[in-house]
């Protein structure tokens, strides 16, 4: 009798944990629409930030309008920048630290051949044109040099010393003044052109 009994209680043991199972099987394999909802929004959200291109920095006003006297020969129209992202730079043939800076535009002019970029000195304080061309020439200036006016100088907003170099859009809009020469100047420089160049051409 009492091998009976724990025969039955067993089985009965074991149904009953067989029921157990089945009420747990369908809540951990349980499908929640919500979650899959929840998952299939938030990726959707990564996918439209990472396409969203990089927002340009503010300007600080316009280029003016200008033809200046190539030193190569010939003159430099703003119309024929159009499109293009630019670096100017106030530069005289005298000055200490715009001769630092040359070779490191020379390098950056170099790295950024085939876009559309124009690295261009703007040559103030430094006698006539044959003198800036043998300056270049000593310094081993290798991008554009163009003489420049007052008309154009103020145009700029003028400067208070030497170099001044600013970083201009393609839309012809002056995003970054750059005074002197502190450290790091140039490769922020750079990077500044690389996120112009990035951008919207009408940005």
């Amino acid at each position: 009798m009492n091998n009976i009994d724990e025969t039955t209680g067993g089985e009965g043991e074991s149904q009953d944990g067989n029921d157990n199972l089945q009420e747990m099987e369908p809540r951990r394999r349980g499908f929640r629409p919500a979650h899959f909802i929840l998952v299939a929004g938030l990726i959707a959200l990564v996918l439209i930030i990472l396409k969203q291109p990089p927002a340009p920095p503010a300007t600080i006003g316009d280029m003016p309008t200008f033809s200046l006297v190539n030193i190569a020969g010939g003159d430099l129209k703003s119309q024929e920048l159009q499109g293009k992202v630019l670096v100017v730079d106030f530069w005289a043939s005298w000055c200490a630290p715009c001769k630092i800076e040359i070779p490191q535009y020379n390098k950056l002019a170099e790295s950024m051949a085939g876009t559309d970029f124009q690295m261009i000195g703007y040559t103030v304080e430094s006698g006539s044109i044959d003198e800036v061309r043998k300056s270049a020439a000593e310094l081993g200036i290798q991008y554009q040099v163009v003489m420049g006016t007052d008309a154009v100088t103020m145009g700029f907003g003028n400067y208070t010393g030497l170099p001044t170099t600013f970083v201009i859009g393609r839309n012809g809009k002056v995003y970054k003044k750059y005074l002197g020469a502190p450290p790091g100047k140039i490769p922020q420089i750079a990077k500044d052109v690389k996120e112009l160049l990035a951008a919207p051409p009408n940005l």
